[in-house]
């Protein structure tokens, strides 16, 4: 049928229309132009002599303080102060009340510093002059921790495949004693896929709330109270970038999405680094860090001159651990 002016004419002005709709409930097109890009600019260290340097550092906590950092590959603690001058040292290799087996998670609570002893199934306590005050042990593999108060300290479990059993956090007080335990894991027959899904981040606010970051697969921040109760959920918008590589299983190749490589949080924001892809196609740590409000919107680009393996910052200042496992500072500039 021949469609004469008139109707042609009605159906441009409802084609205009439905575009016109489709504009004004997409939120992401506004929000792609406000998106700020900024460039980070390296701050001298002026406290370290030389480039500070760790062997094989897992985790890195900014504190009142100092950088709080463990490294797996000397199993102890390191307390490096913003200007990069290194202030303390715990620990070595070994089972004994002052030695790690692959230290973890770090917090710092009330002038005490708390780690994560993985392989040692253990929850070590220090002052800050080195001195431990206390440990208890786990039993679980602790990973990464937060402290809500003495009698609240939460820590990430490694869940067992073959059990089915295990949560993913758990709370204990300062003595062991368990509290609650929180959050299933994923399941999955295959362990290795099973371990990937259910790996995580932890980070805590000023009101007594710990926020779980998956690194794989779900895009979304669980908001968690001090009882193990969810209170909220925040979706990571649809502007943020994910990444999905195939990774070969016993039962062949599977899908996964990759979240993030790490994590920062101050404030209400929670930095979330990019991961790239080398030259082989292989996922790397990258150069950008996504800046994540409260309701899951990405509000920021930070973009770095060189790839980020580590991230913590005060929300001006930012401290990163590169590929090479060296210490650097940035501020950052609008572009």
């Amino acid at each position: 049928m021949t469609k004469t002016k008139g109707q042609t004419g009605l159906l441009d002005r409802l084609i205009r229309l439905l575009l016109l709709t489709f504009l004004i409930i997409t939120p992401h097109s506004a929000q792609g132009q406000q998106l700020k890009i900024r460039t980070a600019k390296e701050i001298p260290l002026a406290g370290a002599k030389d480039r500070p340097f760790f062997f094989k550092p897992v985790t890195m906590q900014f504190s009142p303080a100092g950088l709080l950092i463990s490294e797996s590959g000397e199993n102890c603690l390191k307390l490096v102060g913003t200007d990069g001058r290194l202030k303390l040292t715990i620990g070595k290799q070994g089972p004994g009340p002052e030695e790690f087996d692959s230290p973890m998670g770090l917090d710092l609570f009330e002038n005490r510093i708390y780690v994560a002893d993985s392989f040692n199934r253990q929850v070590k306590i220090f002052n800050l002059e080195g001195k431990l005050l206390g440990s208890f042990r786990t039993d679980i593999i602790p990973v990464h921790l937060v402290v809500l108060a003495a009698d609240r300290i939460i820590v990430s479990n490694r869940p067992n495949p073959l059990t089915g059993q295990e949560s993913i956090l758990y709370c204990y007080d300062s003595r062991g004693t368990k509290k609650w335990q929180a959050v299933n894991p994923v399941p999955s027959p295959d362990s290795v896929y099973f371990s990937l899904i259910n790996e995580v981040f932890l980070k805590k606010d000023p009101n007594g709330n710990v926020f779980l970051i998956h690194r794989y697969n779900d895009p979304q921040i669980l908001k968690i109270d001090a009882e193990g109760k969810i209170t909220g959920k925040i979706k990571l918008d649809e502007s943020y970038p994910l990444n999905r590589v195939e990774i070969p299983l016993k039962n062949g190749k599977k899908q996964i999405i990759i979240i993030c490589w790490n994590v920062a949080h101050h404030g209400d924001k929670f930095y979330l680094q990019v991961p790239d892809k080398d030259r082989r196609g292989d996922f790397v740590p990258g150069k950008e860090v996504f800046v994540i409000d409260s309701n899951g919107q990405v509000v920021e680009k930070i973009r770095f001159p060189q790839s980020v393996r580590l991230l913590a910052t005060d929300g001006s200042t930012f401290y990163i651990i590169n590929t090479e496992d060296e210490l650097y500072a940035y501020g950052v500039d609008q572009e």
